[in-house]
């Protein structure tokens, strides 16, 4: 529980945190308020809705970045050595970063759920226009925030992985944005396994392929691509030297 303190201080003292989710949730809330605000009536339907409730783009690129940061950070600016001075093994403090970068993706996404539903359905009923069942607003909702918490654990296992802070923002971006149209190419179902189709899915959609998984497997698929990644960035953290 120590661990787990320091580490959410950690993310909640560095500017660099905030700035990156108020400019992401400053982006989300412009596009849903001037989308659901000003487009016309006959083009607000359920699809479409659904569409401004995952405009989830800037802000999961945020926190995949994040993730990343939270560990390359540590190397970077030569705080790993105190921070594995405080716990020798070191796999206590990657399970405590693990622990902090998940409740904080899971906060981004309560934060986002305010501002996104608030000025949604609020410019909705202020058009005397029906919202969809509430059923599928708090399913979407529920599928955005499990995805961020995760997708910040992605970043904290491929940091862990890579641990240059270029290089692991880059191949976090590129597993995710450069890599999605791979798995249209592959036989069988073997793209609905990817991360990004894994986070199409907990959002309630397909991306990039036809029958994607429903949306708990997709959550599973996701947690298990986090839970692969930041197995293996900590036994290379630990195995490795803090210098290196």
């Amino acid at each position: 529980m120590r661990l787990f303190r320091a580490e959410l201080l950690k993310l909640a003292t560095v500017r660099t945190t905030w700035v990156m989710l108020g400019i992401g949730l400053l982006v989300e809330a412009l596009f849903a308020g001037l989308y659901t605000g000003l487009v016309n009536v006959g083009e607000l339907d359920r699809e479409g809705i659904e569409g401004v409730q995952t405009s989830t783009g800037l802000l999961m690129v945020m926190l995949l970045v994040l993730g990343v940061l939270a560990i390359t950070g540590e190397f970077r600016h030569g705080t790993a050595s105190t921070t594995f001075l405080a716990s020798p093994r070191r796999h206590p403090a990657m399970l405590a970063k693990l622990a902090a970068v998940l409740v904080f993706g899971a906060l981004a996404g309560v934060a986002f759920v305010v501002v996104n539903g608030g000025l949604t359905f609020g410019l909705l009923g202020s058009r005397d226009l029906a919202a969809p069942p509430a059923g599928d607003v708090f399913s979407i909702y529920a599928g955005v925030l499990v995805s961020f918490a995760l997708l910040c654990g992605f970043g904290l296992g491929v940091g862990a992985i890579v641990r240059n802070q270029v290089g692991a923002i880059i191949a976090a971006l590129a597993f995710f944005f450069i890599l999605s149209p791979l798995p249209e190419l592959l036989p069988g179902n073997i793209g609905h396994y990817f991360p990004s189709q894994a986070v199409g899915s907990l959002h309630g959609s397909q991306t990039g392929v036809e029958e994607g998984l429903a949306q708990v497997a997709g959550g599973f698929v996701l947690a298990a691509w986090v839970l692969g990644l930041v197995a293996i960035g900590t036994v290379l953290v630990v195995k490795r030297d803090v210098s290196d």
